[in-house]
């Protein structure tokens, strides 16, 4: 694993395979830390999941849900940035301090997560408003036309956003400053850094799902899954499907593993981030000794 130790290898770009060979590098070497911090994101996503089983016949259950979660999950987030910049620069950390750092910007940083995901919520809201109208006017030309508009929307500006945490965290930008911040690092490589944060995000997903499919498929093949089939599994895990079972252990079981495994699976996507930020930094400005420091 590459880290920096001296001014010639600030300058060296990172690059894509390197950037996913370290990713799991730096999670795989320092596992017990990431664990750490990442025990705070399990606790929000049982937060989230206990609050839209409450409120289930509630049509704002996924808002109170998420917003209730939020700080806890953005909080593991920051955490994992300030712990893997801090290893990849070959210092030392705990678990504690990273997450105490994180803390410390934690209003910038959920006001920045909020317009990060108002980006991609607005457009799928419309979305789903104009999926709906299908129902009363019997056309699919307005979804059709809301999608063509929205989904370019929602993907361009997630991307441009994507480094709020680094640029709170990292450079400690203000409020108004860290999407700007953002924006300017992806401006003439949004292709690149779009590209490169698919394939992270396809390589973390893959693992997810396939051990859900493994401990599924092995209730299944001794027949203790209630009633559940391949096919329930796959719109259960991917689609977020009810997991249709007559077996409560079954039930438990799965929704537990996926808690669990939607939690380890956080640090590669937050650390693959992170150094898409840093290959960025240095393509384009040649320098992080800010970060260093």
């Amino acid at each position: 694993m590459q880290t920096i130790n001296n001014e010639n290898n600030t300058l060296k770009p990172i690059g894509v395979w390197n950037i996913l060979d370290m990713t799991y590098s730096l999670y795989r070497k320092h596992f017990s830390l990431f664990l750490g911090i990442t025990a705070i994101f399990f606790f929000s996503n049982i937060i989230e999941y206990s609050i839209k089983g409450f409120f289930v016949k509630s049509d704002l259950r996924q808002i109170i849900a998420s917003l209730t979660a939020m700080p806890f999950a953005v909080l593991s987030m920051g955490g994992i940035v300030v712990a893997a910049s801090t290893i990849y620069f070959d210092k030392e950390i705990t678990s504690e301090n990273a997450l105490l750092q994180s803390l410390k910007h934690l209003v910038s940083l959920m006001i920045s997560h909020i317009k990060w995901r108002m980006a991609q919520v607005i457009p799928l809201v419309l979305i789903i408003v104009s999926t709906r109208s299908i129902i009363s006017t019997g056309s699919i030309s307005l979804v059709v036309l809301t999608v063509a508009i929205c989904l370019p929307f929602l993907i361009y500006f997630s991307v441009r956003w994507i480094f709020y945490l680094e640029t709170v965290l990292l450079e400690k930008c203000s409020l108004g400053d860290a999407l700007r911040r953002s924006s300017e690092l992806v401006e003439n490589n949004w292709w690149q850094v779009f590209g490169t944060l698919l394939l992270i995000l396809l390589s973390s997903y893959a693992i997810q799902y396939i051990f859900e499919f493994s401990i599924g498929l092995v209730f299944i093949i001794f027949d203790i899954a209630g009633g559940a089939n391949f096919r329930t599994i796959l719109e259960w895990s991917i689609m977020d499907n009810v997991l249709d079972t007559s077996s409560y252990p079954f039930y438990l079981i799965m929704i537990a593993s996926k808690l669990f495994l939607n939690a380890l699976i956080l640090p590669i996507w937050v650390i693959g981030v992170m150094l898409v930020y840093i290959d960025r930094r240095i393509q384009k400005e040649g320098m992080i000794s800010d970060i260093i420091t």
